[in-house]
């Protein structure tokens, strides 16, 4: 069973020879110093932990579906940004969707969205006359990402859909030579990270936005990645989770024993005591440990490798499979 945070803090003191703390976080009506320090050392010791290793038990997997572009109909005057005569703009949101139509820029973004029959894009249009009933299409290309991603899994994120990885994250320059330059599309999806509004919180998140946007597809596209969690604290008897301990009552999806050994280590240095280090020691080797054992490993070779035998991402062209086709046929 695992221990909670007043009980890890009640091993750390017996072991340190100091009396046992009644409550950590005052959920019995009683702390004191001893406890509230070592509670808020807890917390200092998650953050150190979850950064050295990846660990199995924070892994997760997101799925985003993204959904059929939104073909309406639209009236632009001539060198404005506005659109006005949309049939509807139930569903659309400022900043998440791109606008595409005749004179309207790759890189145009719905702004504001003003009334339920018009919008106001980032650019003006290129247009000399008015475009009554035009063709508009908004597709939406920016996401929220979940909750309490702490670090992301490299080269996990894959278009399901198409069966392709895909392409970054994109640097702020790559994202602009895409959205600004001459060439405006290729051959793969590429995403950024990038922080954002969640429209239905209000809260600032991190958002992840693709390129090229999905004005092509005609079904939902089916998107993944893996990210490691900050949620290592259970709480409520396990039925939710969070980033730090906030009850007595909480417990670690980590190792109970690294904990205490953690804490232990950072209350003697938080004393000023020299012996710390010791401690510290202890702690650093007994996690490493932990690491070393965690999920499975790789059989590593120490004998020259044979060229796979299976279709993999290192084997297999992107595009004219499986030739020889195209312009470097010949």
């Amino acid at each position: 069973m695992s221990q909670t945070i007043l009980q890890m803090v009640q091993n750390a003191e017996a072991e340190l020879g100091l009396p046992q703390s009644i409550s950590v976080f005052g959920q019995s009506g009683a702390t004191d110093n001893t406890g509230i320090q070592m509670g808020a050392l807890a917390n200092r010791v998650l953050d150190e932990m979850r950064r050295m290793n990846r660990w199995t038990v924070l892994q997760n997997e997101y799925d985003i579906v993204v959904d059929v572009a939104t073909v309406t109909t639209g009236t632009m005057a001539p060198q404005s940004p506005v659109i006005t005569n949309i049939p509807s703009t139930a569903g659309l949101t400022k900043q998440d969707w791109q606008v595409v139509g005749a004179g309207i820029s790759v890189a145009s973004r719905i702004l504001s969205v003003d009334s339920l029959t018009q919008v106001t894009c980032t650019m003006e249009n290129t247009n000399t006359a008015t475009l009554t009933n035009t063709p508009i299409t908004f597709a939406r290309d920016t996401y929220p990402l979940p909750a309490g991603i702490d670090w992301f899994n490299n080269r996990t994120f894959w278009d399901r859909t198409n069966r392709w990885e895909l392409l970054g994250p994109d640097s702020p320059q790559m994202d602009q030579w895409h959205r600004s330059g001459i060439v405006a599309t290729g051959p793969r999806r590429h995403y950024r990270i990038l922080p954002g509004i969640n429209t239905t919180t209000g809260a600032t998140q991190e958002m992840v936005r693709f390129w090229p946007s999905p004005v092509e597809i005609a079904s939902p596209l089916q998107l993944v990645f893996e990210y490691l969690s900050e949620f290592s604290v259970a709480t409520s008897g396990g039925t939710s989770y969070a980033q730090y301990f906030t009850t007595d009552t909480d417990t670690c999806l980590l190792s109970a024993n690294a904990m205490v050994m953690g804490i232990k280590w950072m209350f003697w240095e938080a004393k000023g005591f020299g012996s710390y280090m010791t401690l510290q020691n202890r702690w650093v080797d007994y996690v490493e440990r932990l690491a070393a054992r965690d999920g499975a490993a790789p059989t590593l070779q120490l004998v020259k490798r044979q060229n796979p035998i299976f279709i993999s991402p290192s084997n297999t062209q992107d595009g004219f499979f499986p030739g020889p086709v195209g312009p470097n046929s010949s």
